[in-house]
C-alpha cells in the first residue's frame, strides 16, 4: 500500500510525486481499470488512480464543508480523509448500507468515495468504450463521459480529473511525501487481492486482464487434476486452473460455477486462476514484501514474499506466474473461441479427445489417454543416444530414467536428429518415455477414421487413422506402441 502524502506547498514534493506518477502511467498496463459496484452501477476507475479499499467504519468522524455529498471523514493511518458519497453524483440508490471505501488518488491528494463493493480488475480497449454526449448547461464537469460492455459486464467510467476539479470538493494531500525528499520517490504497484480456497492471494494489476464473477464452466476436454474448465470472457474461451494446485498449496474445489482472475501470458493466451472472491485493490511498495527466505513451500519459485502483519497476504511474482510453462501449455491447448451447445456436448461424448501438435511442419494427433504429462524439454546431454531406436538423450523425471524419442525418427518422417520444443510423457506395460514436438497446438475431441495405407513402412501400427479438424486431417500416433516397440527384445 502507497502511504504517500504531505503538504502541496512545498514545490520539489509536488515535483517528485508528479514524477513518480508518470512513471507508474508508464509502467502500468493501459486501459487497466478497478471495477467496483456503487448501488448497482458498475463503475470503471483507471488503476492508477486507486491507492487503496478500506472498510467503512461503524461511523464517520466530522467533516466541515460546503458540499452536502461530503458525509464525513475516516482515520487513515493518522491521515484525516474525506469521504463523497456519490449517490447523488451518479444518480444511484442510497449509499448508507454500502460498507467500503475507495481510497482514489489524484496530483498528490487523496479523498474516500463510499462503495458497494469491488468487483476486480479489467482491461477496457478503445472498442469496450461508447464515449458519451451528456450535454447540459456546462456548468460543472461531466464525472461519466464513457461507458462500456466487456463480456457480461457493463457499466460507466469515472473521469477522475472531472471528480477533482468539482466546485468545493475537498481532497486531503498525502502526508508521507516529505520521506521522498530523502529517499528519492518509489511507487507502490496496483495489486489485486484475492482469496482461493481461503488462502489470501495477491497479484500486480498489471499480469492482470481482468477477475470475472462467478460463472458456469465448460469441462475440460481432459481428466487433469490442474485444468478444471473453460469460461467466456470478451468472446473468448479462457482456460480456468485449480490455483491451489497451481501453487503447490493444496487442491481447490471442483464446482461447476467458478470466480476467476484471468492472467495475460507474453505469449499473447490467457488463462484463468480459480478464486473465491476479490477481497481489496491497494499499493504495494517492494519494501512492504517480506521474502520467504530460503524456506521452499508449495511452487516456491512463484511467490515474491508475505504482505501484511496481522493477516499477512501471499504475494504472488507476477513475471513468474506469467512465464510458468504449465500456464503456457494450458493457454495453447484451451482451443478455440466457441462454446458447444447441449446438443453438441451429447455428441462430444461419444468422441475421443486428441492432443494436437506440430512437428515439422505436420500435424499430428496424439490420444489424450496415453499423455500423462507435457513438460518443457531439457536436454542433459548424458550420451545414452541410440539413433536407430530415435533415442536422442535420457532425462530424470519423477526419479525414473526416462529416454527422449524423436518422433522425427521414430515416424520415418526425417533422418536427422533434433531436439524440440515440449515433451510428452507416455507410459506402457510399466515403461515411460518422452516423445518430443514442435508445438501444441489444441485439444480436439473427433471421431476416427481408419486408414489402410499407413504410411511408410516404419510408421505401420502407429499412425494408423487420422481426424479430421478446420485445419485438415491429421494422422493419429500411437504413443504406446512406439514404447512396446522400444522395449521389445531384439531376435536371438
Amino acid at each position: 500500500m502507497l502511504h504517500e502524502a504531505n503538504t502541496l506547498a512545498d514545490a520539489p514534493v509536488a515535483l517528485a510525486l508528479a514524477q513518480s506518477e508518470a512513471a507508474e502511467r508508464r509502467t502500468a498496463q493501459a486501459g487497466l481499470y478497478g471495477a467496483v459496484v456503487v448501488r448497482g452501477l458498475t463503475v470503471a476507475v483507471p488503476i492508477a488512480a486507486i491507492r487503496e479499499v478500506v472498510p467503512r467504519p461503524a461511523a464517520l468522524l466530522p467533516f466541515p464543508g460546503t458540499r452536502d455529498d461530503i458525509v464525513g471523514a475516516i482515520d487513515l493511518r493518522g491521515a484525516l480523509v474525506p469521504v463523497l458519497d456519490p449517490a447523488g453524483l451518479f444518480r444511484t440508490g442510497d449509499t448508507a448500507a454500502c460498507p467500503v471505501i475507495l481510497v482514489l488518488r489524484h496530483a498528490g491528494r487523496v479523498i474516500g468515495m463510499i462503495i458497494e463493493s469491488i468487483v476486480g480488475v479489467l482491461s477496457l480497449d478503445p472498442a469496450d468504450l461508447t464515449y458519451l454526449d451528456i450535454g447540459g448547461d456546462g456548468g460543472s464537469p461531466k464525472l461519466l463521459q464513457a461507458a462500456f460492455v466487456q463480456g457480461d459486464m457493463r457499466g460507466m467510467v469515472l473521469d477522475v480529473e472531472a471528480l477533482a476539479a468539482l466546485e468545493a470538493i475537498p481532497f486531503a494531500v498525502e502526508r508521507s511525501l516529505v520521506a521522498t525528499r530523502q529517499a528519492g520517490v518509489t511507487s507502490g504497484l496496483p495489486t489485486l487481492l484475492f482469496t482461493a480456497g481461503g488462502v489470501r492471494l495477491g497479484l500486480a494489476a498489471h499480469a492482470i486482464e481482468a477477475s470475472v464473477p462467478e460463472q458456469r464452466i465448460v469441462p475440460s476436454p481432459i481428466e487433469d487434476e490442474l485444468w478444471l474448465g473453460s469460461l467466456m470472457h470478451n468472446g473468448h474461451r479462457v482456460p480456468v486452473i485449480d490455483t491451489l494446485r497451481f501453487l503447490g498449496l493444496g487442491a481447490g474445489r471442483r464446482t461447476e460455477r467458478v470466480a476467476a482472475v484471468i492472467v495475460r501470458l507474453p505469449c499473447g493466451h490467457r488463462v484463468g486462476l480459480q478464486i473465491d472472491a476479490v477481497d481489496d485493490m491497494l499499493r504495494v511498495r517492494p519494501d512492504e514484501i517480506k521474502p520467504l527466505q530460503q524456506f521452499m513451500v508449495g511452487n516456491y519459485g512463484l511467490f515474491a514474499g508475505l504482505y501484511g502483519v496481522a493477516a499477512p497476504t501471499l504475494l504472488l511474482d507476477p513475471e513468474a506466474v506469467r512465464a510458468d510453462v504449465r500456464l503456457g501449455m494450458i493457454g495453447r491447448l484451451c482451443g478455440r473461441d466457441d462454446v458447444p451447445s447441449a446438443t453438441t456436448d451429447e455428441r462430444r461424448a461419444t468422441l475421443e479427445a486428441f492432443l494436437l501438435v506440430r512437428l515439422g511442419q505436420q500435424r499430428l494427433a496424439l490420444p489424450m489417454e496415453q499423455v500423462e504429462e507435457i513438460i518443457a524439454t531439457k536436454p542433459t546431454g548424458s550420451g545414452l543416444v541410440d539413433h536407430q531406436q530415435a533415442i536422442a538423450d535420457f532425462i530424470v523425471h519423477r526419479g525414473r530414467a526416462v529416454p527422449l524419442i524423436d518422433l522425427n525418427l521414430a515416424l520415418g518422417f526425417s533422418d536427422e536428429a533434433a531436439i524440440a520444443a515440449f515433451t510428452v510423457l507416455t507410459s506402457a506395460d510399466g515403461n515411460q518415455a518422452g516423445f518430443m514436438v514442435d508445438e501444441l497446438c489444441a485439444v480436439e475431441r473427433s471421431a476416427v477414421q481408419r486408414l489402410r495405407d499407413a504410411g511408410s513402412a516404419k510408421a505401420v501400427g502407429r499412425v494408423a487413422a487420422t481426424i479430421r479438424t478446420p485445419e485438415g486431417a491429421c494422422s493419429i500416433v500411437d504413443l504406446r506402441s512406439l514404447v512396446r516397440s522400444l522395449c521389445t527384445l531384439p531376435p536371438s
